[in-house]
């Protein structure tokens, strides 16, 4: 099964260790956003003040290359932490899984959002891999 992780940079650690994990099992990552391949607008960010970040060319590649991702993915899951905590981009690629009417899962604990309502949540690796595998059958 093709999946798409999203999750935030903060959450790359993790991120690396869901996808490993599924790797194993015989699943593919559609993108792995995470390691950067040449695409790392993280140091324009921080200027709120200007539309240079949008108007960068390595912005149109990054969204594309996710919105890709997401498209070409069978399946989405937000990989979140112990902690609640606000998504951003993860959130929009979440709304256009939801979109495409594909499934989404979460790893982790989300913050309470009536948007999740869909979501299979999943507290761990093992409870993960036997949500996807129920979604292959």
């Amino acid at each position: 099964m093709k999946v798409y992780l999203a999750s935030s940079f903060g959450m790359v650690p993790i991120v690396e260790i869901v996808a490993d994990y599924l790797e194993k099992l015989g699943h593919t990552i559609s993108v792995k956003w995470w390691s950067v391949d040449g695409f790392d607008m993280r140091d324009k960010k921080a200027d709120h003040t200007s539309d240079s970040f949008y108007k960068d060319d390595v912005c149109r590649l990054i969204f594309n290359r996710d919105l890709n991702g997401v498209s070409e993915s069978d399946v989405l899951v937000i990989v979140a932490g112990d902690i609640p905590k606000m998504f951003n981009g993860a959130n929009v690629e979440y709304g256009i899984a939801l979109a495409l009417g594909k499934p989404c899962f979460s790893i982790g604990t989300l913050e309470n959002s009536a948007m999740y309502y869909p979501i299979t949540k999943c507290k761990t690796l093992s409870e993960l891999a036997e949500a996807l595998r129920r979604q292959e059958s």
